[in-house]
């Protein structure tokens, strides 16, 4: 660890993790803790819901798949919203062309 870089502590399934986060950065290391704040409450909904029959494992591979989704999801719109964005922009230029 270089000295630009300190650790902070994440407990995710009963288990402890060092992660390296940028002196100063507040916005990072609040990612990483609310991070492992929703994997844990996901895998608190996963364990009601399967009954302790998956190991912490196959519980925490549902978790990432879930949150994976997630983010694909949100990619997608956002791609979608930059579509919307560019083709307003062409209209936008397109209309300003036919007025001259």
């Amino acid at each position: 660890m270089n000295k630009n870089e300190f650790d902070i502590k994440l407990e995710v399934a009963g288990r402890s993790y060092r992660i390296p986060v940028r002196r100063g950065d507040e916005e990072e290391e609040f990612l990483y803790r609310e991070a492992a704040k929703r994997v844990g409450l996901h895998l608190v909904q996963y364990r009601q819901h399967y009954s302790k029959s998956l190991e912490d494992v196959q519980l925490l591979t549902m978790v990432a798949i879930h949150l994976a989704r997630d983010v694909l999801k949100l990619e997608a719109d956002n791609e979608a919203d930059t579509y919307a964005r560019n083709i307003q922009q062409w209209t936008d230029r397109l209309d300003e062309y036919l007025k001259e």
